[in-house]
C-alpha cells in the first residue's frame, strides 16, 4: 500500500493521548450496569475507528493496478524569443550574415513549415516583453519576424532572463498544448540570471529550445554606445572595444534543463533540425490522447465509507433499543451506509473532482477526470458534457459539439422526462458555438430544442430571437447584394451597347474630288 500524502498519518498520533484518557475513564465507569458500559466502550471504539478511518483516507491509499490515462495534451504553441541586443548586428556567420539575420531566417522558414500551431514573438535587449501574443494566424507572427532589422537594434545591453520570462508569460494556464519557447540568440548577457528563468520554465514544463547564433571567436564592437563620431563631426578615437563572442555553453544548458535541444546556428542544417523536431512533437500531441499507463488505483473513497459507517455506528449503539434489535443495529447501519455511498459510485465522485477543477479555470487538470467518468454509464452523459465545456473554454468550437452530440446519443436511451436539465444544456450551448460561427439557422434549430427540454428558460427565447434576426438581416443584406450586382450588371450591358452604337455610327466620308496640289 501506497499513499499520496504520507505526512497526513502523523495525525494518527492524536490516538495515544486518547486511549490514554479511555483508559482514566474506564476506571470511573465501572460503577455503571454492565449493558450501559459495554454500549459506552463500543462507541468509544467505533469513534476511534472513525478517526483513523477519516486520517487514513486523507493521506490518499492506493493499492491494485489499474489503467489510467497520462496527461491530456492537444496542439503545439511555439514562441519565438529574439535578442536584439547590439551584439546580435555582428556579421560573423558563415553565411555572411549578421546574426540576428541568420537567427530570423531560421525563425521564418521553421514558421512556414510547422503549420497547426499557435505562434508568438517576444523580443528584449536590456528588458523583454511579449510582440506578439498566440494566436493560430502565423502570418501576423511571419510578418513581425520579417519587420525586425538591424535598423531597430538600440539596446546597449542584454537581459536573456527577462526574455525568456516574457516569451513564459505568454503560455496560458489553462491550455492543455504543449509550450514551446524557440530562444534565437548568442547567449550573452549582461543582466538578470538566465537560471532563474530557466528554472521556472522546468517547473511549468515549457521546454526550450535554443539556436546559438555568432562564431565562438567573436568580434569586436564598441563598449560605449556614445558613438564615434562627435555632433562637431570629428572621429572619436578615443573608443573602447569589447569582444562578443557566442556563449555555447549557456545556451546548451538552457536547453538541456527543459528537455529541448540545443542547435547551432552556423550549422547548414540548422533549420531542417529545429523544424523536424517541432513537427515531432506536434505528431506526439496528435496521438497521445490514447495513451495510458498503469498505476496504484486510488482507494480513499472506501475508507471515507469505512469511516462514515463507523461515526454512525458509533452513534447509534448507546441508544436504548430493544435487545434483539441492538445486536443488528451497527452491522445494518455500516450495510445501509455502504449502500448508500456505493450508489455515489466512483463516476460521480469523479465528475465531482472534474467539476471542482472545471470551476477553478484548471480546464487541462478537468479533463483527465472526465475522461475517466466516460467509463461509468450512469456519469456518461455527464462526463460529455463537461468535456464540451472544456473544449469550448479552450477555443475548440468544433471538439464542443462533437462531445455535446455525444451526450445527446447517450440520453436517447432515458424518457424526456429525465435528465431534462442535462438535455437543456447540450442544446443551448450547441446554439452558442452555432451563433458564435455566424450558422444562424443551427442556432436558431438548438434553441429551440432546448426550449422543448424547458421551454421556462428566458435566455434561450432571447437567444432564439437573436438568431431568427440575424437569418433575417442576413437575407436582407444577401438580396441587397445580389440586387446590387444585378444593377451592375444591367449598367454595365447598357454602356457596352451605348459605346457599340457610338463605333457603330461614325461611319468613313467619301474622298473629295481635288486636283489641287496634294500636300
Amino acid at each position: 500500500m501506497t499513499f499520496d500524502y504520507p505526512l497526513v498519518l502523523f495525525g494518527l498520533t492524536v490516538l495515544i493521548p486518547l486511549f490514554i484518557s479511555d483508559i482514566v475513564r474506564s476506571r470511573k465507569r465501572q460503577k455503571l450496569s454492565g449493558e450501559l458500559e459495554r454500549k459506552l466502550l463500543a462507541s468509544v471504539l467505533l469513534f476511534r475507528l472513525f478517526i483513523i478511518f477519516a486520517i487514513t483516507g486523507l493521506a490518499g491509499p492506493r493499492w491494485g493496478m489499474s489503467y489510467v490515462l497520462t496527461e491530456y495534451r492537444r496542439g503545439l504553441d511555439i514562441v519565438f524569443a529574439v535578442d536584439i541586443s547590439r551584439s546580435m548586428d555582428i556579421h560573423d556567420t558563415p553565411t555572411g550574415q549578421s546574426r540576428l539575420e541568420r537567427g530570423l531566417a531560421i525563425a521564418r522558414s521553421t514558421l512556414a513549415s510547422v503549420s497547426g500551431a499557435r505562434y508568438a514573438a517576444a523580443i528584449g535587449r536590456g528588458s523583454g516583453y511579449l510582440a506578439v501574443p498566440l494566436t493560430y494566424d502565423s502570418e501576423a507572427a511571419a510578418v513581425f519576424l520579417e519587420s525586425i532589422d538591424a535598423l531597430s537594434i538600440t539596446g546597449r545591453s542584454t537581459n536573456l532572463e527577462s526574455l525568456v520570462e516574457a516569451a513564459a508569460n505568454a503560455f496560458q494556464d489553462t491550455s492543455p498544448a504543449r509550450k514551446v519557447i524557440v530562444l534565437i540568440s548568442d547567449g550573452e548577457s549582461h543582466a538578470g540570471i538566465l537560471r532563474n528563468a530557466v528554472n521556472r520554465c522546468a517547473r511549468e514544463g515549457i521546454m526550450i529550445n535554443t539556436v546559438a547564433v555568432g562564431s565562438d571567436e567573436g568580434r569586436q564592437i564598441p563598449a560605449n554606445s556614445g558613438g564615434q563620431q562627435l555632433a562637431s563631426g570629428i572621429l572619436n578615437t578615443d573608443v573602447e572595444f569589447v569582444v562578443s563572442r557566442r556563449d555555447a555553453l549557456a545556451m546548451r544548458t538552457a536547453a538541456e534543463r527543459t528537455g529541448g535541444i540545443y542547435i547551432d546556428g552556423n550549422r547548414t542544417d540548422a533549420i531542417n533540425e529545429l523544424t523536424s523536431h517541432l513537427l515531432s512533437m506536434a505528431q506526439d500531441t496528435e496521438t497521445e490522447q490514447g495513451n495510458g499507463r498503469q498505476e496504484p488505483k486510488q482507494q480513499r473513497s472506501f475508507f471515507i465509507i469505512l469511516a462514515l459507517a463507523a461515526y454512525g455506528a458509533s452513534k447509534f449503539v448507546t441508544r436504548q433499543l430493544r435487545r434483539q434489535k441492538l445486536s443488528l443495529l451497527p452491522f445494518a447501519s455500516i450495510v445501509l451506509a455502504s449502500i448508500f455511498f456505493s450508489s455515489c459510485s466512483e463516476g460521480k465522485l469523479t465528475l465531482m473532482e472534474a467539476n471542482y477543477l472545471s470551476s477553478r479555470g484548471r480546464y487541462d487538470e478537468a479533463l483527465t477526470p472526465y475522461l475517466k467518468a466516460l467509463n461509468h454509464e450512469s456519469a456518461a452523459p455527464y462526463a460529455e458534457y463537461g468535456l464540451g465545456l472544456v473544449f469550448y473554454m479552450l477555443d475548440k468550437g468544433d471538439a464542443a459539439l462533437q462531445r455535446y452530440n455525444d451526450s445527446r446519443k447517450l440520453l436517447e436511451k432515458y424518457t424526456d422526462s429525465e435528465h431534462r436539465e442535462l438535455r437543456y444544456r447540450n442544446h443551448y450551448n450547441t446554439g452558442i458555438i452555432f451563433f458564435e460561427e455566424g450558422d444562424y439557422h443551427s442556432a436558431a434549430d438548438s434553441f429551440k430544442e432546448a426550449l422543448r427540454a424547458n421551454p421556462k428558460r428566458i435566455e434561450a427565447k432571447r437567444n432564439l430571437e437573436l438568431s431568427i434576426m440575424s437569418i433575417s438581416m442576413e437575407s436582407r443584406m444577401n438580396n441587397r447584394t445580389e440586387n446590387q450586382q444585378e444593377q451592375r450588371e444591367i449598367l454595365f450591358e447598357y454602356l457596352k451597347q451605348e459605346e457599340q452604337q457610338l463605333w457603330k455610327s461614325r461611319e468613313w466620308a467619301p474622298d473629295e474630288n481635288n486636283t489641287g496640289p496634294d500636300y
